[in-house]
């Protein structure tokens, strides 16, 4: 099977703002971004003023935890004072999705939940029609009265499966409904 460009790199985040004199600065993950994803390689890609994809390596990473949340403080080999610091900022950065998926926790990614029942609030919510595959995650198509949601298959959705009942346990679904 042939990787086209579109499929082989996943944006994971941007560059911020930078942090000294000497190139570091802080990087603004995304939603895809996951935990480890700086242990399991040390070489990005960042869009140039052409648009083109640039190798990038880590020289260093500085993680601190403030209330709950972790900012990351990075120095590439390509950033190397502050000046170039300020022309990489609000650029994306890029990663191989091979890594992504080595990173990827095991979910019950095959047919088995299809047919399910998805239930939230002591509820029957939907039924698993289908399931997508996506380089972060998988995705849960389901049919509801309304017609159809798309339910990504992470813990912040997924409390529990029982393959007993063939029953998906869900929460936080109000994030995804529309007011």
């Amino acid at each position: 099977m042939v990787n086209n460009t579109h499929n082989r790199f996943v944006e994971i985040g941007r560059i911020g703002r930078p942090r000294g004199l000497d190139g570091v600065v802080r990087f603004m993950p995304n939603d895809i971004f996951l935990e480890g994803l700086f242990d399991e390689t040390d070489l990005f890609y960042v869009r140039d003023s052409r648009s083109d994809l640039v190798p990038v390596r880590i020289q260093n990473l500085h993680i601190e935890s403030k209330k709950n949340q972790q900012s990351f403080f990075v120095k590439f080999d390509m950033i190397t004072d502050r000046a170039s610091a300020e022309e990489a900022q609000n650029r994306l950065l890029f990663i191989e999705s091979r890594y992504l998926n080595d990173l990827q926790p095991a979910v019950e990614t095959d047919d088995s939940v299809i047919g399910y029942t998805i239930r939230y609030m002591d509820a029957d919510f939907g039924v698993v029609l289908d399931i997508m595959d996506n380089p972060a995650h998988p995705i849960l198509e389901v049919k509801v009265d309304a017609g159809t949601i798309l339910i990504p298959m992470v813990d912040e959705y997924i409390e529990q499966t029982d393959h007993d009942q063939h029953v998906l346990v869900c929460k936080n679904l109000d994030q995804l409904l529309e007011d």
